[in-house]
């Protein structure tokens, strides 16, 4: 998906950040009209994809707040958005740590999404939306991939 689709796709906001935002050292393209096969779209396509399993879990974890909680701030006198930062939040904190650190931990292990999106290389790159750039967990799933074969035929 993210080096068929969001690649392509992704030159126009590439485009719009180098234009407006080219000032700042991070955003500005050294090479402009390439491909965005930057960091900036690997960022995209991991938060992309960890985004249903923080949503799914925070919004179970706020169907476990007590019912009694939420009435009893209602009780009060309290308004809906009183309600959810008085009673909701901090009930549930922990539970939204906790779903960050799933999603984290997902991002963090996908190695092959960002090895398909960025071109090999060891070169490291501040500015996150000029072309190439890699991750250690990229550079070890590309040019190491023989030894992740022998360590499993042992």
């Amino acid at each position: 998906m993210g080096a068929l689709f969001l690649v392509p796709h992704m030159l126009g906001v590439n485009a719009w950040l180098n234009q407006y935002f080219g000032w700042t050292y991070v955003f500005k393209q050294q090479m402009p009209g390439d491909q965005p096969r930057s960091l900036f779209t690997v960022g995209v396509l991991l938060a992309i994809m960890i985004l249903p399993i923080v949503t799914a879990v925070t919004r179970e974890i706020f169907l476990q707040v007590p019912r009694a909680h939420e009435e009893a701030a209602l009780a009060l006198g309290a308004t809906r958005w009183e309600v959810i930062r008085t009673a909701v939040l901090p009930f549930a904190r922990s539970g939204i740590v906790s779903a960050s650190m799933l999603g984290l931990g997902r991002a963090l292990g996908e190695t092959m999404a960002v090895a398909t999106v960025l071109s090999p290389s060891l070169v490291l790159s501040l500015h996150i939306t000029d072309p190439g750039g890699s991750t250690i967990a990229q550079n070890i799933a590309t040019q190491f991939g023989d030894a992740w074969v022998t360590a499993a035929t042992r």
